[in-house]
């Protein structure tokens, strides 16, 4: 068989994307660049507020997994913004942590919304104000996440690449659960505390959360999946084969 008869399926994409497409992700990478500094900002803000009441852990702070993922997603964020100004389509690898961002920024509004919100101030810390935890558990993760239906320019994911998500989530509770049980005895969440919880406790919140992890990395790769095949069908992107 000849190498030209290669099903149209199979082919590599030629094709310019639809002029809406180019205006969506320039548009779209213009939000991203915007939503990095609003999340920076808030970072800004709730770190001073924090100095301001003399009760700035730098150990604690950047140990919380809301912290930890802000700035992955101002990292992500910022090049994301650059990809879609500057380019036609996205890399590879950048789709696989685009959809790993997805998953880590609904944990983050879900787990936060659910269990944490309520939950008494952590060394007599209260927020000043509400901006840096709004963004942070509410506007940020919905906006990585409706960034993520809209976005034009992204690879079409493999399910061989979900497992990727879960890594980081593993070694940030390792790490926790280390610190807690043979270093400083400090742990970020009470779900985490294995002498109020029990190892039973711990083991069923990590256990559940890791389902949710891996359940919205799921469904990140599937609404991908989706989303290219759509925009391909409509002549929007080229990118989806």
């Amino acid at each position: 068989m000849s190498h030209s008869a290669v099903p149209a399926s199979k082919a590599a994409p030629t094709e310019t994307p639809h002029v809406l497409a180019l205006w969506l992700r320039k548009g779209l990478g213009v939000l991203n660049l915007v939503m990095a500094f609003a999340i920076a900002i808030a970072m800004t803000i709730n770190i001073s507020d924090r100095l301001i009441q003399g009760i700035f852990n730098p150990t604690h702070y950047f140990h919380y997994f809301t912290i930890q993922t802000s700035i992955i997603n101002i990292v992500v964020l910022l090049m994301g913004g650059i990809f879609a100004v500057m380019r036609k389509n996205d890399p590879r690898w950048y789709s696989i942590v685009r959809a790993s961002v997805v998953s880590y920024a609904i944990v983050t509004g879900v787990i936060y919304n659910l269990l944490l919100s309520g939950f008494p101030s952590v060394h007599g810390y209260i927020a000043t104000f509400s901006y840096p935890g709004d963004m942070q558990h509410i506007w940020a993760p919905l906006f990585i996440a409706i960034e993520w239906l809209l976005m034009p320019g992204r690879t079409r994911l493999q399910w061989g690449v979900l497992w990727i998500s879960a890594v980081y989530p593993l070694l940030w509770v390792v790490g926790s659960l280390l610190r807690g049980l043979v270093g400083d005895g400090w742990v970020p969440y009470f779900f985490l505390n294995v002498n109020d919880m029990g190892i039973a406790g711990v083991a069923a919140y990590i256990a559940a959360i890791a389902a949710f992890v891996i359940g919205n990395s799921a469904i990140a790769v599937a609404v991908g999946r989706i989303h290219s095949r759509v925009f391909v069908g409509f002549q929007l992107d080229r990118t989806g084969i």
